[in-house]
């Protein structure tokens, strides 16, 4: 890429406001390889921005070396087969020195990835999502590769910020204090969502903090030895959680979205341990503000990371029995 930066930086400080700079909260470096992906992130980079100030840079693959443009403190670089060096040089140029850097990386071109290695070590945190690029674990499978060959990343996922209404519904069952041996009487437990990662990440999610081990490729083994089974269907609109239902022995526990009611989730348990159905608001947290949430997170997430290593357990159980 041939790039004067200076004249980069030149026309930046034409274009923004006058104490835009000077407000920044972060650098917002975007990488993405589809321009349907493109578009989508642009429309939720410039809600955050327009929240949090941030100087954005995005890096679309789509566009060859050399393209640009720039307004405000919005500058897209086109950066097809670009030499991940030379880039680096370039955004670490384009970067603000008081405001961290925020890497929202939109590929499954990851671990092993010259261009992501090179991007990642100027980012304090890097702001994935598993789900985005299609409905199947690969991108799922991408991120556990990357955390095994470099687990001191700050790494998030939307795919998993996007469960807590999910998370806090499961929660909801088990809040009395007659109820809560159900949760170690549980034998199966079914998953229907439109993407993979996120059935896989809830399922890990109840594995990590139940001490629930992979025993087969369908089911696991808790501390006593007793086999849970589970089934993962895929059903609904993409990166959308529809239905969670938990069986014990004795009892049914389920959560599911209503067709009439799409803002609810439904919790209903019948048997032994049975309760009148009740509803948990189903907050739909846009990307942007999930984005947010990563970034102000700060810190490593234990429960993610539980969560993140009990689902590539299973992942790995399902690919040894292919």
């Amino acid at each position: 890429m041939t790039v004067n930066v200076q004249s980069l930086l030149d026309e930046l400080n034409e274009r923004r406001t006058p104490d835009r700079m000077d407000v920044a909260l972060m650098t917002l470096v975007t990488y993405f390889e589809d321009t349907a992906v493109g578009e989508w992130l642009r429309d939720r980079l410039q809600a955050l921005a327009a929240k949090d100030p941030a100087r954005v840079i995005l890096l679309d693959a789509t566009q060859p070396s050399g393209t640009r443009t720039v307004n405000a403190e919005w500058l897209e670089l086109g950066v097809a087969g670009e030499d991940p060096e030379a880039l680096l040089s370039i955004v670490s140029s384009l970067t603000l020195p008081q405001a961290p850097v925020v890497l929202v990386w939109a590929s499954k071109r990851v671990a092993g990835d010259a261009l992501f290695a090179a991007l990642s070590s100027l980012a304090r945190t890097i702001v994935y999502n598993s789900s985005a690029l299609g409905s199947d674990d690969s991108g799922l499978r991408a991120l556990v590769e990357l955390e095994r060959d470099h687990p001191e990343m700050l790494l998030s996922d939307i795919a998993y910020l996007r469960l807590a209404p999910w998370q806090e519904s499961i929660a909801l069952f088990f809040d009395a204090k007659n109820v809560i041996r159900e949760l170690f009487d549980l034998r199966r437990v079914e998953i229907t969502s439109g993407s993979a990662a996120e059935a896989y990440y809830l399922l890990g999610w109840l594995a990590s903090r139940l001490e629930w081990k992979p025993c087969a490729c369908d089911r696991f083994c808790n501390r006593f030895g007793t086999e849970i089974a589970f089934t993962l269907t895929h059903d609904g609109p993409p990166r959308r959680i529809r239905r969670v239902a938990l069986h014990s022995t004795q009892s049914q526990f389920v959560a599911e979205l209503q067709p009439g009611d799409p803002g609810a989730i439904e919790l209903r348990v019948e048997g032994n341990a049975r309760q009148d159905a009740r509803c948990h608001p189903l907050v739909e947290y846009g990307t942007s503000a999930l984005i947010e949430r990563a970034i102000l997170t700060g810190r490593h997430d234990r429960i993610f990371q539980d969560t993140l290593a009990a689902a590539a357990e299973i992942l790995a159980r399902q690919e040894a029995a292919r």
